[in-house]
């Protein structure tokens, strides 16, 4: 019966996909295989989100453009953050970086190494992340949102004062 009423559907549901993928190739500009793309992708959602529609809560049609619309705003967020060069694409892993610094200074390079090994794979990567980027940067590379980035930034404060070493001081 579901499935019935999809493919009765399934003309609103194109409509729908195609003025919303319309106006947002329009607005930023994409490329002619952005619409399709954008339509398939909406369509898909769609689809996935089926089971959620209730048609005493709203029909059909207000039902899709809804969801169009929010999978719309997704994959044009996602298509901005990419072109910014910030997008999701880096695993965790592949934050790897390392403290350069003068040979004298070896010392603390093992201790910060020590401390970091403590704490939580997602705060070692802030804190390598942080040695070349901005905080900005870093929550968005990361994928995350600036407060819980402070949070694993106080974390890390906490740890390394607790460790000997707290900004200004010589490693114990």
């Amino acid at each position: 019966m579901g499935d019935a009423i999809f493919e009765r559907s399934y003309a609103v549901s194109l409509r729908v996909t195609s003025v919303r993928a319309a106006a947002v190739v329009a607005l930023y500009r994409l490329g002619k295989d952005a619409r399709r793309d954008l339509e398939q992708e909406a369509l898909l959602e769609l689809w996935r989100k089926f089971p959620l529609f209730d048609s005493r809560r709203a029909c059909w049609q207000t039902f899709a453009e809804r969801v169009v619309a929010n999978r719309m705003i997704s994959v044009v967020r996602l298509h901005r953050s990419e072109r910014r060069g910030r997008g999701r694409d880096e695993p965790l892993d592949e934050l790897h970086r390392t403290l350069r610094a003068p040979a004298e200074c070896l010392d603390l390079r093992v201790d910060v190494r020590r401390v970091l090994a403590s704490v939580s794979h997602f705060d070692r990567a802030v804190a390598r992340s942080l040695i070349d980027y901005s905080a900005t940067e870093t929550s968005h590379r990361l994928g995350v949102s600036r407060a819980t980035l402070y949070r694993a930034v106080r974390r890390l404060r906490t740890v390394f004062m607790t460790a000997g070493l707290a900004p200004g001081s010589a490693p114990a």
